[in-house]
């Protein structure tokens, strides 16, 4: 099984394109941070989601037969289970599908779709003035239809990732196209397979361009590049000197959504988000330099709150990004005043495999013939495939839980009546 975590960036990946794009000066914050490479979890079942995925196109092969098996990332041990495998079969099945589709109508072989698996290109031929490039997923090319498809896999449920005007998406396909200039190509599509985010043009979504508009969308990357690269020249030409690094930062930098959409590594040390955050949160601090925070939420009228909801996004983000640079540093081993690392102690779990366990339990003077469960039905995954997708339906349900309160641009659930409305029978 392909090694994903290993693999190297390139400076300007395709993955920090929308990051850059939106904030010049994030590049050199982050490389004036020079942050040990340490792996969170999710990052991690990422990778596993995508090693299965490519294991599977590879050697045809479904995601469920990969459940129980252990991948070993960068820093963490990841138990494929029915979640992760389900994940990475709608991405599999996507691509199968799309190809089966192309190929139906192909009078011969010499007209069937082309597929490259975890294809690397760089962007060496629009002469970036840094190195760029990246990984696509999966990259398909249609003859009959003169169509050339990337799909990116996305396994997160947190940041919902849109299609149309996808920065990241639309580097995949311009490498793509240079990686691939001998196809014949009119149109490329971008898509995006994300099966845990419910999304309202559903998991999976594409945006179709002409090929001489990614070309026009081109000539704007390459503005926005130099203009990193001009952000990363004033950074160390104002290094040692706060003022100018302060009047940096406030020209350079641009605090928005794409800080936690990106997941940027500078965000938990960025002067210009921390000052916003503080600013909106109505932080302050005190003659001793203790912060302070007027803590009367209940004194804001409706109209205010909602502007405190607005910011809440980003001032949480903020602390979890800070939060999260702090340990990074402490485990790349610089100190943090008044903190420690200590062992985070995960849920018990037997030393020996079932087998050996069973061996030594008939050993022990204990009541031995209860030691085993009754026979279990397989995941909802296995089964859907014996059965049929749709055929379980009438047996699923997704129970409600409570409720939760969510921006009306950014959800596509039915809205809910106040809980009164929903208890009782308004009488006129």
């Amino acid at each position: 099984m392909a090694d994903h975590a290993s693999r190297s960036h390139a400076r300007w990946s395709a993955s920090a394109t929308a990051r850059n794009w939106a904030c010049p000066g994030a590049l050199a914050i982050i490389e004036n941070l020079n942050l040990p490479d340490v792996e969170g979890e999710a990052a991690a079942w990422g990778t596993a989601c995508h090693e299965v995925s490519e294991a599977c196109l590879r050697e045809d092969r479904d995601a469920i037969e990969f459940v129980d098996r252990v991948i070993k990332t960068k820093s963490h041990s990841i138990t494929v289970d029915e979640e992760l495998a389900e994940t990475a079969q709608v991405y599999i099945d996507y691509v199968r599908g799309r190809i089966a589709e192309h190929n139906e109508g192909a009078s011969d072989t010499s007209q069937h779709a082309k597929l490259f698996i975890e294809r690397n290109f760089k962007l060496d031929d629009i002469n970036p003035p840094y190195q760029a490039g990246g990984t696509g997923d999966a990259i398909m090319h249609f003859p009959r239809w003169k169509l050339l498809e990337t799909v990116d896999l996305k396994g997160g449920r947190g940041v919902v990732v849109e299609a149309k005007g996808n920065k990241q998406a639309r580097t995949y396909t311009l490498g793509a196209m240079l990686e691939f200039q001998g196809f014949d190509v009119e149109q490329v599509q971008s898509t995006i397979v994300q099966p845990r985010a419910p999304h309202k043009d559903g998991r999976i979504r594409k945006e179709v361009l002409h090929v001489t508009d990614l070309l026009d969308w081109t000539s704007d990357l390459l503005e926005r590049m130099h203009l990193s690269r001009a952000a990363t020249d004033a950074f160390h030409a104002c290094e040692g000197n706060s003022v100018k690094l302060d009047e940096w930062s406030e020209q350079h930098l641009t605090p928005g959504d794409h800080c936690t959409s990106t997941f940027c590594d500078a965000r938990g040390a960025c002067p210009k988000l921390k000052a916003d955050a503080l600013r909106k949160a109505g932080v302050f601090f005190d003659d001793l330099d203790q912060p302070s925070l007027k803590n009367t939420p209940d004194m804001l009228s409706v109209e205010e709150l909602s502007k405190v909801l607005d910011a809440a996004d980003m001032i949480e983000g903020f602390i979890k990004a800070a939060r999260g640079l702090a340990h990074t540093l402490a485990e790349g081993g610089t100190g943090i005043p008044n903190y420690v690392l200590v062992e985070r102690v995960g849920r018990r779990k037997f030393k020996l495999p079932d087998a050996e366990l069973t061996a030594e339990l008939l050993k022990l003077d204990g009541p031995v013939n209860e030691i085993y469960a009754e026979p279990k039905l397989k995941p909802m995954g296995a089964l859907e495939k014996l059965f049929g997708k749709g055929k379980l339906d009438a047996f699923i349900e997704k129970p409600v839980t409570g409720t939760n309160l969510v921006r009306a641009d950014k959800t596509t659930r039915e809205v809910l009546k106040p809980a009164a409305e929903r208890m009782f029978d308004i009488l006129d």
